[in-house]
């Protein structure tokens, strides 16, 4: 049975595909994983630089911070371990990265941070830095 499709179907199957896309572009991005069924939704082993950027940045606009469970260590607390993106109040962007003491993750060892006065610089330093070689396995691409 042959169906008829007009404008609207199409765009809703447009918006339902990018949306699924984008969830799992935000899975990737938080979690650095997708299973098998996902990276076939997904449809490709690369996805691009500007897709892996919106993410992160709208996920930094509406947290303050990325990724979102990451915080600057306070002494009592364990030590978020990597590179994240902190919102300043005087607008700037920080880039920040701690690791613990591997014996103590209660334990700051080693912190260091970048600020920059743009958004866009600071999201594409972070992607620079913390997936350089692609993230589990997908490429980001610069299409």
């Amino acid at each position: 049975m042959a169906r008829e499709f007009n404008g609207d179907l199409f765009v809703e199957y447009h918006d339902e595909m990018s949306a699924n896309r984008e969830a799992l572009l935000e899975k990737l991005v938080v979690s650095q994983h997708l299973n098998v069924p996902e990276r076939q939704t997904l449809g490709s082993d690369a996805v691009s630089f500007a897709e892996v950027a919106a993410v992160v940045k709208r996920l930094l606009e509406s947290n303050g911070v990325f990724p979102p469970a990451a915080r600057s260590w306070k002494p009592g607390e364990v030590v978020f371990e990597g590179v994240f993106l902190a919102k300043r109040p005087n607008g700037k962007v920080e880039m920040a990265w701690q690791r613990s003491n591997p014996i103590r993750p209660n334990e700051l060892a080693d912190h260091g941070c970048s600020e920059y006065d743009n958004l866009d610089e600071a999201v594409s330093k972070f992607i620079e830095n913390a997936w350089s070689k692609g993230i589990d396995g997908i490429a980001i691409t610069h299409r």
